[in-house]
């Protein structure tokens, strides 16, 4: 399904930092502006286990050498920002999209 550890990070975190983004804009306020939990007692648990997941797919592209240490620390860090999701996935984008194609 993925071509590389990169491409399946790079979905990831477009999805995780989806998720977290649901999580702060949407579910949060609804918690507590219309005291109505049920929001984040569905998102919590599914951005949390989505977050382990990218971290380990972090983990994963960074064993492969295909992130460096320090733009590997720069999506951990994005991953805990809202937005931040989204420019990771755009950043290894253009990584991907630069990189040869191999036959």
């Amino acid at each position: 399904m993925f071509k590389s550890p990169l491409n399946h990070l790079s979905v990831m975190a477009l999805i995780e930092g989806s998720s977290l983004i649901a999580l702060v804009l949407l579910a949060v306020p609804l918690k507590y502006l219309a005291d109505w939990p049920v929001g984040v007692k569905i998102i919590g648990p599914i951005h949390g286990a989505l977050f382990i997941w990218a971290t380990l797919a972090l983990f994963v592209t960074l064993s492969r050498g295909q992130l460096t240490p320090a733009r590997g620390a720069a999506v951990f860090l994005a991953s805990l920002i809202p937005f931040g999701g989204l420019w990771s996935h755009r950043m290894m984008r253009r990584q991907l999209d630069a990189a040869p194609v191999t036959p």
